[in-house]
């Protein structure tokens, strides 16, 4: 699985996790330039959730995480970012930033949750190596991500959203 980001240098570098698996050589950082590509976009705007459905999308073009400050997180930075934009269905943040806020995960955490819901087992197991709370975001999400990765379609992971949110998800 081929991982991009972009990073808007937002963050504490010491705790940025983009930065992180770049350095590792698990992710590759790359400029909105490359979005000609067309990889699968992590947008927590996006009216569509990513889902198993999406696993030969993401071998052929990869998928790239915008790596930016939650607090300065906006739509505007994903206008021009070409690709199939979606965003995950709901999980926990393991990081100690805003861990247990639903939907506020770090770059590394979204990269492993596409992961594991595409069915890029080997991968994720590498992303939760890199960082000791990384165990933590799979212990409260390991129900949660084997249900997401069984959904067959868009509409059986609303509803298995639903089942574990109810009506209203977080994100």
């Amino acid at each position: 699985m081929r991982i991009y980001a972009i990073i808007f240098y937002e963050d504490d570098p010491v705790k940025n996790t983009a930065l992180k698996m770049v350095k590792a050589g698990i992710a590759r950082h790359v400029t909105i330039a490359f979005t000609r590509h067309r990889p699968v976009v992590l947008n927590p705007f996006s009216p569509d959730y990513l889902g198993p459905w999406l696993r030969s999308l993401v071998e052929q073009k990869g998928v790239l995480v915008l790596d930016a400050s939650w607090k300065q997180l906006a739509p505007e930075k994903f206008r021009k970012l070409h690709g199939t934009h979606v965003k995950l269905p709901p999980l926990l943040p393991g990081n100690p930033v805003n861990y247990g806020k639903p939907c506020m995960l770090s770059s590394i955490e979204a990269v492993a949750a596409t992961a594991y819901i595409t069915g890029f087992t080997d991968t994720y197991k590498k992303l939760l190596g890199l960082f000791k709370w990384m165990e933590t975001f799979n212990d409260l999400n390991s129900e949660l991500l084997e249900s997401y990765a069984k959904a067959g379609s868009m509409e059986e992971l609303i509803n298995t959203v639903r089942e574990y949110w109810g009506d209203n998800p977080p994100c």
